[in-house]
């Protein structure tokens, strides 16, 4: 027992060369576009575009996150508990992980075919999703929700359904105990997976970019690029230096949200595919 203890201590570090190189093939873009784009950091969190766009995205993402919670939440604990018959769950589940595996460009698309004068549905023809904020949240909610509602799958999978089988046994109804008993029990974690989803959602570009290149809502916002659209926008027209500081000063926002994920979630942040 004490030489295999000894050997599995000895052998602890073997994984360590993996773990350095794919640290630092994350963070070495990251730390290089910072270093040569804080000299630009103070022009771009004073230029009116960025912190337009910066609002625009993040009420953006706010309004999608919640939808996300409000929607997947129900879905999730069903999906945990097996309360979707089969071969329901399958269909779900795959329905879920599709905008996973699906180039985002055609999440777009299809979207500005919904709503267009030549979609097959004509009560959604013509909803005010072009180029206005209520497209850039439908684009938002469909890249999210996947990863949000698997997270919060795997929360759920993680409770003691004892507690639920206690409400039950004392008269609640499966909606009571969902509200009353599991919403309590994963309350951090469900903070957690709005963060998640919100920050997943401000980094989206391939669906908006064809649905929302800029955001049309007088008076509150006129021709107000999102984040990843101002930033390629700035370069494809203005060049490098300009572009460096918008994407420095974003990923900065980025980097603090997914600090207050961590801390928020104790280190804990879960997430599975179906």
């Amino acid at each position: 027992m004490v030489n295999e203890v000894v050997r599995l201590d000895n052998s602890r570090h073997a994984f360590t060369p993996f773990i350095i190189l794919i640290s630092l093939m994350l963070l070495l873009p990251m730390v290089v576009l910072l270093y040569e784009g804080y000299g630009y950091l103070i022009s771009a969190f004073t230029s009116t575009l960025f912190i337009e766009g910066v609002v625009v995205t993040l009420l953006g993402a706010m309004i999608a996150a919640a939808l996300t919670l409000i929607l997947g939440l129900p879905t999730a604990y069903a999906i945990s508990r097996g309360l979707i018959p089969r071969p329901i769950d399958n269909i779900v589940g795959g329905l879920l992980t599709s905008p996973l595996t699906i180039p985002h460009t055609i999440v777009g698309l299809s979207l500005l075919i919904l709503v267009s004068p030549i979609s097959p549905i004509p009560i959604i023809r013509r909803l005010p999703f072009v180029d206005t904020i209520w497209g850039l949240v439908a684009a938002y909610f469909i890249v999210s929700a996947p990863i949000t509602i698997g997270a919060l799958r795997q929360v759920f999978d993680g409770l003691d359904p004892v507690y639920e089988y206690v409400g039950l046994t004392l008269g609640l109804s499966q909606w009571g105990v969902f509200l009353r008993v599991v919403i309590p029990m994963a309350r951090r974690e469900l903070i957690s997976s709005f963060l998640l989803s919100w920050g997943r959602s401000i980094s989206e570009f391939g669906s908006i970019v064809i649905l929302a290149y800029y955001v049309i809502n007088p008076p509150l916002f006129n021709y107000v690029y999102p984040l990843p659209i101002l930033i390629w926008y700035t370069y494809e027209v203005y060049g490098l230096p300009l572009a460096l500081g918008y994407a420095s000063a974003s990923l900065i926002i980025s980097i603090i949200i997914i600090v207050l994920i961590e801390l928020i979630s104790g280190g804990t942040t879960k997430f599975k595919l179906w």
